[in-house]
């Protein structure tokens, strides 16, 4: 556990960085940027359709690298080609997605040109938002699995949102137009996608030469039939994460699907240490299959679904207690968002605290059952999407997606529990969930500045609101001992620096 837990924390800062800028730019700034919210709505449903197009121009094989790379793994002659099989797939995937767009745009200019024609207008960039996105993707899967999970981390969580800002600025001092912030905001994504082949190149993997491809009957069958399943898996996951927008923009218009890719960015604040952890742990539970260390696995299995509930809870509880006043800095209209920022939040916190589930079922031998739960669980969401939208709008969408995510896993966690005899759970995630409520009850029983009062106030509540949460939640973790990761990271740091 070592390297996941240094490994995590490397990867936490650098995301928590990146949420800071993140949150300043598109959960605050954006909002108030740009009038209306048509243009965020046009930013949020372009991401969200790009990440799917992503995921499909891959055809799996970025899933399939976390089981299978082992077999390639062997510098001295260049990983057997594995770099330049994933690239040129990619490359046919993506020519695939592109001609399906250029299919698509006859249908898509009737269905939404009435209220989402900003949509229909840029509706080609896709295309290289695609190539950046999916690129990226390629070889920071490639670097997570030559043991550098945390460049990709940096590049994206933080570096991107960064270069965002800055075409943000731009925009506000007006030296660009629309069209042309589109355009620099374009470049933000393909930078990192540069940075990112430089650092492989850096650390000498960056290998394109064919006659070291070498890939015996039996791995070509077996990676293509896995691949095709993980293909299944993801973009079943792509789908169900994007599927709400896509709804919300096909029943409410582009202005709503703004107020909700907000709300959702707010919630995504609280599942980044599992982004990280998940890059960390998913090379380390493959290679622990490879030698059949069930204990290893378990062991994972059980500190992740632990240590991901305390720092989500602290993240949640953090969130639910300041919206009162997070929501004084935002347009009225995105008061709207409220209660979806709770509902989406509370699924992410569901998701973390049953820890590495899917990446042990999607290493495991019944990888192919992880497929069937995605599967159904797009049409649990599809369903759920069209019986609460249309009552409860974005709200309804929202909690679909907790609704989704709480019957998802839990199918994945008894899977687990079943297949593998392992259990992760013990009475301390019980007390980090108790901890979690008293902790938001203390805090939110202390008023809030009044609605006239100046905004440095609000500030000034937001930060010590969220000291205390920290002091209180944080203390009382180490304190009781719940986790012996974090007690063991702060008895280090403590003989550091003290």
């Amino acid at each position: 556990m070592g390297i996941i837990k240094r490994q995590t924390i490397q990867s936490s800062i650098y995301s928590y960085a990146g949420v800071a800028v993140g949150f300043l730019t598109q959960g605050l700034w954006f909002p108030n940027l740009f009038r209306g919210t048509q243009v965020v709505g046009l930013l949020t449903l372009l991401i969200s359709l790009s990440q799917v197009l992503a995921q499909a121009s891959n055809l799996g094989l970025n899933g399939a690298g976390g089981r299978y790379f082992p077999l390639f793994r062997n510098a001295e002659r260049q990983h057997n080609g594995y770099l330049l099989i994933t690239t040129l797939t990619t490359l046919a995937g993506f020519g695939i997605c592109v001609l399906v767009l250029w299919l698509a745009r006859p249908w898509v200019i009737e269905f939404y040109q009435k209220d989402s024609a900003l949509f229909v207008e840029y509706y080609y960039l896709l295309i290289p938002l695609t190539l950046f996105t999916v690129y990226f993707t390629v070889f920071d899967n490639y670097a997570r699995l030559l043991y550098d999970p945390v460049t990709g981390t940096l590049l994206q969580q933080f570096v991107l949102r960064l270069l965002i800002l800055l075409a943000g600025g731009l925009y506000w001092l007006g030296w660009v137009t629309l069209p042309q912030f589109l355009g620099v905001w374009l470049l933000a994504f393909l930078i990192p996608l540069i940075l990112m082949i430089i650092s492989v190149a850096r650390d000498e993997a960056l290998f394109f030469n064919r006659t070291f491809v070498s890939v015996n009957a039996d791995l070509r069958r077996n990676l293509m039939r896995y691949a095709g399943l993980t293909l299944t898996s993801a973009l079943s996951t792509q789908i169900v994460w994007t599927i709400d927008k896509v709804m919300i923009n096909s029943k409410q218009g582009l202005g709503d699907t703004g107020i909700y890719g907000t709300a959702s960015y707010f919630a995504a604040v609280i599942a980044i240490p599992a982004t990280a952890l998940y890059k960390v742990s998913g090379t380390l539970i493959a290679e622990s299959w490879k030698t059949n260390d069930l204990q290893n696995i378990a062991t994972i299995y059980r500190k992740s679904c632990l240590n991901q509930l305390i720092a989500g809870c602290l993240v949640f509880v953090g969130v639910a207690a300041n919206l009162s006043n997070v929501f004084r800095f935002l347009p009225p209209d995105y008061e709207a968002g409220y209660y979806v920022i709770l509902w989406l939040g509370l699924g992410k916190l569901i998701d973390m605290a049953t820890g590495v589930n899917g990446i042990i079922l999607n290493t495991s031998r019944y990888y192919t059952y992880d497929s069937l739960f995605f599967v159904v669980l797009i049409f649990i969401t599809i369903a759920a999407n069209m019986l609460l939208i249309p009552r409860f709008g974005i709200n309804g969408a929202a909690i679909g997606a907790a609704l989704a995510t709480i019957l998802y896993n839990l199918a994945r966690t008894l899977f687990v529990g079943f297949a593998f005899r392992m259990q992760p759970f013990t009475w301390r995630n019980l007390v980090v969930i108790l901890l979690g409520l008293v902790v938001w009850w203390v805090t939110i029983q202390i008023p809030y500045p009044s609605a006239d009062a100046p905004k440095w106030r609000t500030i000034l509540d937001i930060g010590w609101r969220s000291a205390l949460i920290t002091g209180l939640f944080g203390g009382a973790v180490i304190v009781l001992k719940l986790s012996s990761d974090i007690n063991q990271t702060v008895e280090g740091l403590r003989k550091r620096f003290l």
